[in-house]
């Protein structure tokens, strides 16, 4: 099935003249494209104080060293529409904020309970996605953007990517408590210092802050006056969006004329792409996508009906968007479910929802109306040798290194949530009808103001008794059947929400002075509820250790 590297080399020669570097990006005209707009776009879409809680920025989900996705989709987040965590269902999304209602306390999710939500699907690539005329894996983001604070058509034709960067915000999953509004936003983005959690600010950005230090005076420069609106927040999103085109791949040297820019083995996984291995049916160069939906089969339909949730066509039943598959080798898990692992990952072949069984095979589980470009690649004689040199290519001669090693215009800051020590629980719990547990979602940095701690347990309408100190007892001191894991601590009693026959749930709110100094004294933390069905009718939480940071 191989081809000899004579006949690779002599195709390749021929074939390579036939593809164009990627063309021209199409600007609307409603948001021309500008420095200051794009570094605004960049401040917002690393800030992580963009969200409700101070956890979650859009680069959360959308690193560049990974593709433009989410190097945390490894394992499954969220448990499918069997609401059943471990089944067959579960998909590989991306993790945003515990529920929280309109006024920031913690509440209660039917599929999370007091746990970080997920979305169903994993996060689509950002690089590239200004070449899509839809965004999102159903295309929901319409190529018409509409104010959602006025109605009003802001961008007739091209402007999918800003009507993707305003989705997020208000969702309560990624980035939001309940209700959130843009009035809300807009308030928290004037009162905030700019990237105040970030750290190791690339040097636009610092360039930027030092002339314009605050979000009015960044939107000032790029807009002309201070207002923040939701369609300034999304015209600078998608500004930014829109410089993320990883165009300097090894194919693209050589289809420049560069004949060593791929290895042997990478050129005939390029040529088997254009034939046999049928990629090209979906997967179009150069940009690697035909910006179209299909239906792969991956699990049955009804689980998740994709584009058919936007256009209500039968056919689209199933389908979803093509990433292009430039920095795909950088992806940690494929597919808009993530089933399928990592290319290269060992233990692949085995594997009947990794990318190259799936194409081997002709589809997933649910053959009931798969794309007609889907066929069986086995039965044309394709190999799995056949596959791994088409995925080598793929792998590697699809990658910018730029994306990988974080250079322009892929840089961006350290993300507080990647760097900072994540809290620490230890020693034993005593359960009894319900565990005690204390939600520890919120950050500790310094001067945060809404700093909240939650405690889930007991008897809705009863107490909690909370314990604080600047010391542990590692093992835990025990006092009859209590494990003690706190020494010389205070604490208070909180009221514990929820009706009787419900588990308690409950926020403390404690505002963290704005000292540095605090960084030095990690802080102990210990629950305790009422329990009749524990021993000695107390049930206590684990040890919990947090660091201002």
């Amino acid at each position: 099935m191989t081809p000899t590297l004579p006949a690779v080399a002599a195709s390749l020669l021929f074939t390579s003249g036939l593809f164009a570097q990627l063309p021209s990006l199409f600007i609307p005209s409603e948001n021309p494209l500008t420095p200051a707009k794009v570094v605004l776009g960049k401040a917002l879409f690393w800030d992580e104080q963009l969200s409700s809680d101070d956890t979650t920025a859009c680069g959360t989900c959308h690193l560049p060293e990974f593709g433009g996705s989410d190097p945390r989709a490894t394992a499954a987040s969220h448990p499918g529409p069997d609401m059943v965590f471990g089944t067959a269902d579960d998909s590989r999304g991306s993790r945003g904020v515990v529920r929280q209602d309109n006024l920031g306390d913690f509440a209660r999710d039917p599929l999370f309970d007091t746990r970080i939500q997920s979305t169903r699907r994993t996060a689509p690539p950002a690089p590239m996605a200004a070449y899509h005329n839809e965004v999102f894996w159903d295309g929901r983001a319409d190529t018409m953007f509409v104010d959602p604070e006025n109605g009003q058509v802001a961008i007739a034709f091209g402007g999918s990517l800003e009507s993707q960067a305003i989705g997020p915000i208000l969702s309560d999953v990624e980035m939001a408590r309940e209700g959130r509004t843009w009035q809300d936003v807009r308030a928290k983005l004037t009162a905030v210092r700019p990237l105040a959690l970030a750290r190791h600010l690339t040097p636009d950005l610092v360039g930027a802050l030092s002339q314009h230090p605050t979000y009015p005076a960044l939107f000032a420069a790029a807009f002309g006056d201070p207002a923040i609106t939701a369609r300034r927040i999304a015209f600078a999103i998608a500004s930014y969006e829109r410089t993320l085109i990883p165009d300097d791949t090894p194919w693209d040297r050589f289809v420049a004329g560069d004949p060593n820019a791929l290895t042997p083995r990478q050129q005939n996984g390029w040529t088997l792409f254009q034939g046999n291995g049928r990629c090209m049916a979906c997967h179009v160069p150069p940009l690697f996508t035909d910006d179209q939906f299909h239906i792969l089969g991956l699990r049955p339909a009804r689980e998740d009906n994709g584009r058919y949730g936007v256009t209500g066509n039968t056919f689209d039943f199933g389908a979803f968007k093509t990433p292009t598959l430039r920095l795909s080798g950088l992806r940690p898990r494929l597919f808009h479910n993530g089933s399928s692992p990592a290319m290269g990952t060992p233990g692949e072949l085995n594997d009947p929802n990794s990318m190259i069984n799936i194409y081997l095979n002709g589809g997933g589980v649910d053959r009931s109306n798969l794309d007609p470009f889907l066929l069986v690649l086995s039965n044309l004689g394709v190999t799995t040798q056949d596959l791994g040199d088409i995925q080598d290519f793929v792998r590697f001669g699809l990658t910018d290194a730029r994306a990988e090693l974080g250079l322009p215009p892929f840089d961006h800051p350290t993300l507080r949530s990647t760097a900072a020590m994540p809290p620490r629980a230890f020693g034993p719990e005593l359960a009894g009808a319900a565990p005690v547990q204390l939600v520890d979602a919120i950050p500790t940095f310094a001067g945060n103001a809404d700093w909240r701690l939650g405690i889930s347990g007991g008897q809705g309408g009863g107490f909690a008794y909370l314990a604080y100190g600047l010391s542990s007892l590692e093992p835990a001191a025990w006092f009859g059947p209590l494990p003690i894991h706190l020494t010389a601590f205070d604490g208070r009693f909180v009221a514990l929400g929820g009706a009787p026959h419900d588990v308690g749930l409950a926020t403390w709110r404690v505002p963290i002075p704005n000292d540095p100094m605090l960084a030095a004294y990690p802080v102990f933390f210990q629950a305790f509820t009422l329990d009749a069905s524990a021993p000695g009718g107390i049930a206590t939480s684990r040890g919990l250790e947090l660091r201002v940071q």
